[in-house]
């Protein structure tokens, strides 16, 4: 009983010690499932960041490229505006030459007299609209070279324009290029995070199971039939179900009374099912079965074509009684499964409760409907009397070993004291309700 872990070596423990161990590896098993519910909480919310940084990285990846695009789009423009303002470049050199040109003779032209004028052999005329010509050609370049200068200034205003807006496109894309750096290396560490808590929940979950595997394992030790029946606890608790909604006995309280070990002194279990009816015994009869049961016996064993003196029944407990004969996995004594004298007995209600004709009382099935139904009518003595559910479940359970009219310090004693049948099984059947509840989860 020091033993405060779950035991994965359950060989020679006593069915008290199963029971604590039973206990503790529900207690382990409840402890281990919240720390692998919350860590798959934990990895489902990790996973969910990573899916958000993968989404962010491809967002960046795409906004980079976009700026690429620009820059490059950019630059072209620049080159296109390089070109234009080299071309400007030139257009401006050679009108300043040819303005330069001109304005040189207009000097020269201006330093003519008019004696030079009649002497040149030119009309006169014709002498100064020539010189008209000059002056308005001179004008056209001047304004000529005034637009150029205007267009070039302009163009050199917008190649500066593109060059600020492609410093500032190379300064985002650098920031992404930084980020999507950043982005990529918190996923890379929100992987191996992943990772390991993805592998404390394998160890977790590994953990759960074998402790599950420890307690189903307890329940398969732990649970017999009192005729020493081995049944999984799955599947008695499937027939005891069937009947249960009409019978009005819970399912635990019936398992607790079916689960009595013959290990437990006193408790009925012990050397049940290998007598017979006839053998010697010492009491005052000098059989197993008593005179006034035999006659119930014998018409069972003929309603359902059994050999009377080979089909086993209870020895005595000689602490308790003088006689023993009690019937299959629910130990029925023959004149209360059927009394063949008054025609009496469970034999009838469970062959209306299951809707058969001939009830056997060593079919599980049958035998199990029979002792909730023997279990309902203790309740109906024993809720009056007791307020608590246990105190109730422990007179049940007293009255289903004694016998129903049992009262007083005789009841007391056998369902009182913690040894005694009633106590122990109305402590079974509160473990049970967990048991079912967790199978049934």
């Amino acid at each position: 009983m020091a033993q405060e872990a779950c035991p994965t070596n359950i060989n020679g423990y006593t069915d008290e010690q199963l029971q604590h161990f039973l206990a503790i590896c529900e207690k382990e098993i409840a402890d281990q499932q919240n720390v692998l519910s919350l860590t798959q909480k934990q990895a489902d919310t990790i996973a969910q960041i990573i899916t958000q940084l993968k989404a962010k990285i491809k967002k960046s990846e795409l906004e980079i490229k976009a700026r690429n695009i620009t820059i490059t789009r950019l630059g072209g423009d620049i080159d296109v505006r390089n070109k234009n303002i080299s071309v400007l470049e030139a257009k401006i050199a050679r009108t300043k030459d040819s303005v330069s040109e001109l304005l040189r003779k207009s000097r020269e032209l201006g330093d003519y007299s008019a004696l030079e004028a009649l002497l040149s052999g030119q009309d006169l005329s014709t002498f100064f609209a020539n010189v008209d010509d000059f002056q308005s050609v001179r004008g056209k370049l001047s304004s000529l070279l005034a637009d150029i200068e205007q267009t070039k200034t302009q163009t050199e205003g917008e190649k500066k324009a593109l060059e600020t807006s492609k410093t500032k496109e190379s300064d985002l894309r650098y920031q992404q290029v930084e980020q999507k750096k950043q982005t990529e290396s918190l996923q890379a560490q929100q992987q191996q995070v992943l990772k390991l808590t993805q592998a404390q929940a394998k160890v977790y979950q590994a953990k759960l199971v074998d402790l599950e595997r420890a307690k189903n394992e307890i329940r398969n030790r732990i649970f017999r039939t009192v005729g020493g029946q081995e049944l999984p606890f799955g599947e008695a608790l499937k027939l005891v179900r069937m009947y249960s909604d009409k019978t009005g006995v819970s399912p635990a309280l019936t398992l607790a009374v079916l689960t009595q070990e013959s290990s437990v002194g006193g408790l009925i279990g012990k050397n049940i099912g290998k007598c017979t009816y006839n053998q010697t015994a010492t009491n005052s009869e000098g059989t197993v079965m008593s005179a006034s049961q035999k006659p119930s016996f014998l018409a069972i064993m003929s309603e359902l074509g059994l050999n009377a003196d080979t089909t086993p029944v209870s020895c005595p407990i000689y602490s308790d009684g003088a006689y023993g004969g009690a019937m299959g996995p629910s130990q029925f004594m023959p004149a209360t499964w059927w009394n063949v004298g008054t025609e009496t007995g469970f034999k009838k209600r469970i062959a209306q409760v299951m809707g058969i004709a001939a009830p056997n009382p060593f079919r599980n099935l049958d035998a199990f409907t029979g002792t909730a139904l023997y279990l309902s009518d203790g309740l109906t003595r024993c809720t009056p009397a007791f307020s608590t559910v246990f105190q109730q479940r422990a007179c049940t359970a007293a009255k289903y070993y004694a016998g129903l009219t049992v009262s007083g310090t005789k009841l007391a004693r056998h369902m009182n004291p913690v040894s005694s049948y009633g106590y122990q099984v109305a402590t079974r059947a509160t473990q049970f309700d967990k048991d079912i509840a967790l199978l049934d989860q």
